[in-house]
């Protein structure tokens, strides 16, 4: 298998809002998990899972989406370790 460059911008495939707490290595912020959306993003060659940071309002099927990052948890020591997601695209960012 070689290493591929995917791109930053794709579109929502499908989506749902994650109300359970995911199985671990899942760790659940200070104040406990809060439901959040994840969906699959069309990036072209490949669909991939992952958050989006999109208000429910916003959130449709073919939503243009940009790679963000959102916050996932806070360490013992109070780092905030961040993980990848979407952001709704701003007009003119491709």
């Amino acid at each position: 298998m070689s290493a591929r460059i995917l791109p930053v911008s794709g579109r929502v495939w499908s989506w749902t809002l994650q109300a359970f707490q995911p199985k671990p290595p899942y760790r659940a912020p200070s104040g406990g998990h809060q439901p959040y959306h994840v969906g699959y993003v069309d990036l072209g060659e490949v669909l991939v899972e992952a958050r989006l940071a999109v208000p429910r309002a916003q959130i449709r099927i073919g939503l243009p989406v940009r790679l963000t990052t959102v916050p996932a948890y806070r360490d013992e020591d109070g780092t905030e370790v961040v993980t990848f997601g979407f952001r709704p695209e701003r007009d003119g960012e491709r």
